[in-house]
Protein backbone atom coordinates (compact mmCIF):
# COMPACT_ATOMS: atom_id res chain seq x y z
CA UNK A 1 0.00 0.00 0.00
CA UNK A 2 1.16 3.51 -0.83
CA UNK A 3 2.27 5.66 2.24
CA UNK A 4 0.37 8.88 3.13
CA UNK A 5 0.76 12.20 4.48
CA UNK A 6 -0.98 10.60 7.87
CA UNK A 7 1.83 7.72 8.10
CA UNK A 8 4.47 10.18 7.76
CA UNK A 9 3.08 12.07 10.49
CA UNK A 10 2.41 9.13 12.65
CA UNK A 11 5.99 7.76 12.24
CA UNK A 12 7.43 10.99 12.62
CA UNK A 13 5.65 11.29 16.13
CA UNK A 14 7.00 7.75 16.80
CA UNK A 15 10.48 9.03 17.06
CA UNK A 16 10.35 11.87 18.60
CA UNK A 17 8.12 9.87 21.35
CA UNK A 18 10.54 6.78 21.43
CA UNK A 19 13.73 9.35 21.75
CA UNK A 20 13.03 12.60 23.10
CA UNK A 21 13.96 14.30 20.02
CA UNK A 22 13.06 17.40 18.69
CA UNK A 23 11.31 16.11 15.70
CA UNK A 24 10.12 18.06 12.52
CA UNK A 25 7.97 17.41 9.30
CA UNK A 26 8.97 19.74 6.78
CA UNK A 27 7.31 20.65 3.35
CA UNK A 28 4.26 19.77 4.96
CA UNK A 29 1.42 19.36 2.14
CA UNK A 30 -1.66 17.60 0.67
CA UNK A 31 -0.98 16.98 -2.66
CA UNK A 32 -4.08 15.57 -5.09
CA UNK A 33 -7.24 15.99 -5.23
CA UNK A 34 -8.00 13.02 -3.07
CA UNK A 35 -6.23 13.94 -0.51
CA UNK A 36 -6.94 17.76 0.03
CA UNK A 37 -8.13 18.34 3.62
CA UNK A 38 -6.66 15.76 5.30
CA UNK A 39 -4.17 18.16 6.89
CA UNK A 40 -6.82 18.45 9.26
CA UNK A 41 -6.12 14.68 10.63
CA UNK A 42 -2.60 15.73 10.19
CA UNK A 43 -3.28 18.49 12.54
CA UNK A 44 -4.76 16.60 15.16
CA UNK A 45 -2.65 14.13 15.23
CA UNK A 46 0.57 16.33 15.88
CA UNK A 47 -1.23 18.56 18.50
CA UNK A 48 -2.56 15.64 20.53
CA UNK A 49 1.33 14.38 20.52
CA UNK A 50 2.52 18.02 21.55
CA UNK A 51 0.12 17.93 24.44
CA UNK A 52 1.83 14.85 25.29
CA UNK A 53 4.86 16.31 25.43
CA UNK A 54 6.31 15.21 21.74
CA UNK A 55 8.83 17.97 20.29
CA UNK A 56 7.22 18.11 16.82
CA UNK A 57 7.43 21.05 14.60
CA UNK A 58 6.70 21.33 10.88
CA UNK A 59 7.38 24.29 8.37
CA UNK A 60 5.87 24.75 4.96
CA UNK A 61 5.93 27.31 1.82
CA UNK A 62 2.53 29.35 1.03
CA UNK A 63 1.68 27.89 -2.79
CA UNK A 64 -0.53 25.13 -4.31
CA UNK A 65 2.27 24.05 -6.12
CA UNK A 66 5.52 22.36 -5.42
CA UNK A 67 8.81 21.90 -6.99
CA UNK A 68 8.09 18.43 -8.94
CA UNK A 69 4.49 20.45 -9.98
CA UNK A 70 6.67 22.54 -12.41
CA UNK A 71 8.18 19.18 -13.70
CA UNK A 72 4.98 17.46 -14.56
CA UNK A 73 5.37 15.21 -17.62
CA UNK A 74 1.31 13.08 -17.94
CA UNK A 75 2.95 10.48 -20.47
CA UNK A 76 4.77 8.11 -17.98
CA UNK A 77 8.57 7.75 -18.91
CA UNK A 78 8.29 3.98 -19.61
CA UNK A 79 5.66 4.99 -22.41
CA UNK A 80 8.39 7.10 -24.21
CA UNK A 81 11.21 4.13 -24.02
CA UNK A 82 12.54 4.85 -20.30
CA UNK A 83 12.60 3.52 -17.25
CA UNK A 84 12.60 7.18 -15.25
CA UNK A 85 12.69 10.58 -16.48
CA UNK A 86 16.34 12.49 -16.07
CA UNK A 87 18.47 9.17 -17.43
CA UNK A 88 21.10 10.81 -19.42
CA UNK A 89 21.09 7.68 -21.67
CA UNK A 90 19.23 6.24 -24.63
CA UNK A 91 16.83 9.25 -24.42
CA UNK A 92 14.87 9.22 -27.99
CA UNK A 93 15.50 12.05 -30.39
CA UNK A 94 11.88 12.16 -30.88
CA UNK A 95 8.99 11.43 -28.18
CA UNK A 96 6.52 11.12 -30.77
CA UNK A 97 7.73 8.26 -32.24
CA UNK A 98 8.38 6.69 -29.11
CA UNK A 99 4.59 7.17 -27.76
CA UNK A 100 3.40 6.02 -31.28
CA UNK A 101 4.82 3.04 -30.48
CA UNK A 102 3.54 2.17 -27.48
CA UNK A 103 -0.02 2.71 -28.61
CA UNK A 104 0.38 0.76 -31.55
CA UNK A 105 0.60 -2.01 -28.41
CA UNK A 106 -2.44 -2.16 -27.09
CA UNK A 107 -1.95 -3.50 -23.49
CA UNK A 108 0.62 -1.22 -23.33
CA UNK A 109 -1.53 1.83 -24.56
CA UNK A 110 -4.26 0.42 -21.89
CA UNK A 111 -1.61 0.96 -19.19
CA UNK A 112 -0.14 4.46 -20.40
CA UNK A 113 -4.13 5.76 -20.28
CA UNK A 114 -4.21 4.18 -16.45
CA UNK A 115 -1.37 5.91 -15.72
CA UNK A 116 -1.98 9.36 -17.16
CA UNK A 117 -4.82 9.17 -15.43
CA UNK A 118 -3.21 8.45 -11.82
CA UNK A 119 -0.89 11.29 -12.78
CA UNK A 120 -3.40 13.70 -13.76
CA UNK A 121 -5.50 13.02 -9.73
CA UNK A 122 -2.19 13.32 -8.30
CA UNK A 123 -1.54 16.55 -9.54
CA UNK A 124 -5.17 17.82 -8.30
CA UNK A 125 -7.12 17.16 -11.40
CA UNK A 126 -7.15 18.52 -15.41
CA UNK A 127 -8.56 21.97 -14.10
CA UNK A 128 -5.37 22.35 -11.63
CA UNK A 129 -2.55 21.71 -14.54
CA UNK A 130 -1.91 24.62 -16.68
CA UNK A 131 0.09 24.15 -19.80
CA UNK A 132 3.28 27.25 -19.78
CA UNK A 133 4.73 26.67 -22.73
CA UNK A 134 3.45 24.49 -25.90
CA UNK A 135 4.33 24.82 -29.74
CA UNK A 136 0.23 26.21 -30.38
CA UNK A 137 0.18 29.68 -28.29
CA UNK A 138 -3.08 29.58 -27.39
CA UNK A 139 -2.54 27.08 -24.97
CA UNK A 140 -0.43 29.18 -23.16
CA UNK A 141 -1.89 29.65 -19.80
CA UNK A 142 -5.18 27.31 -20.44
CA UNK A 143 -5.46 24.23 -18.19
CA UNK A 144 -5.49 21.13 -19.36
CA UNK A 145 -9.09 20.45 -18.78
CA UNK A 146 -10.01 23.36 -20.39
CA UNK A 147 -7.85 22.61 -23.75
CA UNK A 148 -9.14 18.51 -23.57
CA UNK A 149 -12.98 20.18 -23.46
CA UNK A 150 -12.38 22.67 -26.50
CA UNK A 151 -10.51 20.09 -28.33
CA UNK A 152 -13.45 17.49 -27.63
CA UNK A 153 -11.67 14.80 -25.55
CA UNK A 154 -10.95 13.47 -22.53
CA UNK A 155 -8.44 14.68 -20.55
CA UNK A 156 -6.12 11.33 -21.38
CA UNK A 157 -6.93 11.82 -24.79
CA UNK A 158 -5.80 14.99 -24.78
CA UNK A 159 -2.49 14.28 -22.84
CA UNK A 160 -1.46 11.91 -25.60
CA UNK A 161 -2.26 14.45 -28.16
CA UNK A 162 -0.20 17.46 -26.18
CA UNK A 163 2.75 14.86 -26.76
CA UNK A 164 1.89 14.09 -30.45
CA UNK A 165 1.37 17.79 -31.42
CA UNK A 166 4.00 19.19 -29.12
CA UNK A 167 7.62 19.48 -29.09
CA UNK A 168 8.84 16.21 -30.49
CA UNK A 169 12.18 16.77 -27.70
CA UNK A 170 10.31 17.53 -24.86
CA UNK A 171 8.50 14.39 -22.77
CA UNK A 172 4.62 15.31 -22.63
CA UNK A 173 5.28 17.76 -26.08
CA UNK A 174 4.54 20.66 -23.35
CA UNK A 175 5.76 22.43 -20.35
CA UNK A 176 2.94 22.30 -17.95
CA UNK A 177 2.50 23.04 -14.31
CA UNK A 178 0.21 21.66 -11.84
CA UNK A 179 -1.40 23.19 -8.56
CA UNK A 180 -2.11 20.46 -6.70
CA UNK A 181 -2.61 21.74 -3.22
CA UNK A 182 -5.66 22.95 -1.73
CA UNK A 183 -6.02 26.59 0.02
CA UNK A 184 -7.84 24.73 2.59
CA UNK A 185 -4.63 22.81 3.84
CA UNK A 186 -2.13 25.81 3.41
CA UNK A 187 -4.37 27.86 5.52
CA UNK A 188 -5.34 25.16 8.10
CA UNK A 189 -1.42 24.61 8.12
CA UNK A 190 -0.28 28.23 8.62
CA UNK A 191 -2.86 28.84 11.56
CA UNK A 192 -0.96 26.47 13.74
CA UNK A 193 1.90 27.83 15.74
CA UNK A 194 4.70 25.03 15.79
CA UNK A 195 4.57 25.28 11.59
CA UNK A 196 7.29 27.75 10.28
CA UNK A 197 7.23 29.61 6.81
CA UNK A 198 10.43 27.66 4.67
CA UNK A 199 11.03 28.49 1.01
CA UNK A 200 12.53 25.28 -0.17
CA UNK A 201 14.13 27.39 -2.58
CA UNK A 202 18.03 28.17 -3.55
CA UNK A 203 20.05 30.67 -5.41
CA UNK A 204 17.81 31.46 -8.69
CA UNK A 205 19.15 33.77 -11.48
CA UNK A 206 17.11 34.68 -14.55
CA UNK A 207 18.96 32.86 -17.12
CA UNK A 208 17.60 29.80 -15.28
CA UNK A 209 14.59 30.34 -17.06
CA UNK A 210 10.96 30.38 -16.16
CA UNK A 211 10.38 27.21 -14.95
CA UNK A 212 11.84 28.59 -11.52
CA UNK A 213 9.55 28.28 -8.76
CA UNK A 214 8.38 32.05 -7.37
CA UNK A 215 8.26 30.59 -3.75
CA UNK A 216 12.01 31.53 -4.90
CA UNK A 217 11.76 35.30 -4.40
CA UNK A 218 8.12 35.64 -3.05
CA UNK A 219 7.66 32.94 0.10
CA UNK A 220 7.57 35.41 3.29
CA UNK A 221 6.30 38.56 1.88
CA UNK A 222 4.16 36.23 0.59
CA UNK A 223 3.02 34.63 4.21
CA UNK A 224 2.48 38.51 4.92
CA UNK A 225 0.12 39.90 2.26
CA UNK A 226 -1.85 36.95 0.93
CA UNK A 227 -2.57 34.72 4.70
CA UNK A 228 -2.28 38.19 7.24
CA UNK A 229 -3.03 40.63 5.43
CA UNK A 230 -5.68 39.89 2.57
CA UNK A 231 -7.44 36.62 3.82
CA UNK A 232 -6.64 37.31 7.74
CA UNK A 233 -5.91 33.85 8.09
CA UNK A 234 -3.31 34.75 10.45
CA UNK A 235 -1.69 37.66 12.21
CA UNK A 236 0.76 39.91 10.77
CA UNK A 237 2.51 39.56 14.00
CA UNK A 238 2.04 35.58 13.13
CA UNK A 239 3.42 35.39 9.85
CA UNK A 240 6.60 37.34 10.79
CA UNK A 241 6.85 35.04 13.97
CA UNK A 242 6.56 32.04 11.86
CA UNK A 243 9.51 33.25 9.53
CA UNK A 244 12.02 35.04 12.54
CA UNK A 245 11.84 33.07 15.46
CA UNK A 246 9.82 30.00 15.30
CA UNK A 247 12.76 28.91 12.80
CA UNK A 248 15.36 29.89 15.71
CA UNK A 249 13.96 27.94 17.93
CA UNK A 250 13.19 25.08 16.00
CA UNK A 251 16.87 25.08 15.02
CA UNK A 252 18.07 26.06 18.70
CA UNK A 253 19.56 29.33 17.23
CA UNK A 254 19.52 31.36 20.73
CA UNK A 255 21.10 34.30 19.40
CA UNK A 256 18.63 34.83 16.02
CA UNK A 257 15.03 35.22 15.50
CA UNK A 258 14.17 38.09 17.93
CA UNK A 259 15.14 41.69 17.78
CA UNK A 260 16.83 41.91 21.76
CA UNK A 261 19.98 43.02 23.31
CA UNK A 262 22.81 40.93 22.73
CA UNK A 263 21.53 39.11 19.54
CA UNK A 264 22.40 39.35 16.21
CA UNK A 265 21.36 41.77 14.29
CA UNK A 266 19.36 40.30 11.21
CA UNK A 267 16.66 43.08 10.84
CA UNK A 268 14.05 43.75 7.85
CA UNK A 269 12.85 47.52 7.37
CA UNK A 270 9.15 46.98 5.16
CA UNK A 271 6.18 48.97 4.19
CA UNK A 272 3.00 46.94 4.73
CA UNK A 273 1.04 48.45 2.48
CA UNK A 274 3.12 47.90 -0.17
CA UNK A 275 4.72 44.61 0.96
CA UNK A 276 3.67 41.67 -1.68
CA UNK A 277 5.15 38.78 -3.21
CA UNK A 278 5.92 39.99 -7.59
CA UNK A 279 6.81 36.78 -8.57
CA UNK A 280 4.54 35.03 -10.96
CA UNK A 281 5.18 31.58 -12.24
CA UNK A 282 5.30 33.04 -15.85
CA UNK A 283 7.80 35.58 -15.03
CA UNK A 284 9.60 34.24 -11.46
CA UNK A 285 12.66 35.94 -11.31
CA UNK A 286 11.15 39.40 -9.44
CA UNK A 287 11.82 40.43 -6.25
CA UNK A 288 9.23 41.52 -3.69
CA UNK A 289 8.32 45.29 -3.35
CA UNK A 290 7.58 47.19 0.24
CA UNK A 291 11.06 45.55 1.63
CA UNK A 292 12.89 48.81 2.37
CA UNK A 293 16.08 47.91 4.57
CA UNK A 294 17.36 44.97 5.14
CA UNK A 295 20.31 43.83 7.44
CA UNK A 296 22.40 40.76 7.41
CA UNK A 297 24.40 40.78 11.03
CA UNK A 298 24.13 44.43 11.39
CA UNK A 299 25.70 45.31 7.89
CA UNK A 300 22.77 46.85 5.47
CA UNK A 301 22.31 44.32 2.57
CA UNK A 302 19.42 46.44 0.70
CA UNK A 303 18.93 50.11 0.88
CA UNK A 304 15.91 52.44 1.80
CA UNK A 305 15.67 52.24 -2.04
CA UNK A 306 14.86 48.49 -1.88
CA UNK A 307 17.99 47.76 -3.82
CA UNK A 308 20.41 45.37 -2.93
CA UNK A 309 24.29 46.77 -1.29
CA UNK A 310 26.32 44.55 -2.46
CA UNK A 311 27.67 43.18 1.06
CA UNK A 312 27.86 39.75 1.62
CA UNK A 313 27.94 39.51 5.62
CA UNK A 314 26.40 36.50 6.19
CA UNK A 315 28.69 33.69 7.65
CA UNK A 316 28.00 29.68 8.08
CA UNK A 317 26.06 29.36 11.16
CA UNK A 318 28.16 26.71 13.56
CA UNK A 319 26.76 24.70 16.44
CA UNK A 320 28.20 27.28 18.76
CA UNK A 321 25.48 29.37 17.70
CA UNK A 322 23.13 27.37 19.50
CA UNK A 323 24.76 28.55 22.91
CA UNK A 324 22.91 31.38 24.34
CA UNK A 325 24.85 34.18 25.19
CA UNK A 326 25.20 35.69 28.72
CA UNK A 327 22.93 38.06 28.56
CA UNK A 328 20.25 35.62 27.83
CA UNK A 329 20.91 32.72 30.10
Amino acid sequence: NKLTMLDWVQELIEVGERTGARVHFTHMKARGATYWGSSHAAISLINRARARGVRVFGDQYPYTTSGSDGNVTLIPAWALGQERWGESQGMPSDYREALRATLGDPSKAEGLRRDIQHEVTYRGGGENIIVFDHPDPSYIGKSVAELAATNGQTIVEFAISMQLEGFQDRPGGARVRAFSFSEEDIEALASQPWVATASDGGIALPEDGPSTHARYYGTFPRKIRRYALDRGVISVEWAVRSATSLPAQILGLRSRGLVREGFEADLVVMDLDQVRDMATFEDPHQFASGIEYVLVNGEFVVDGEGNPTGGLPGVVITRDEGRAPPSVQ
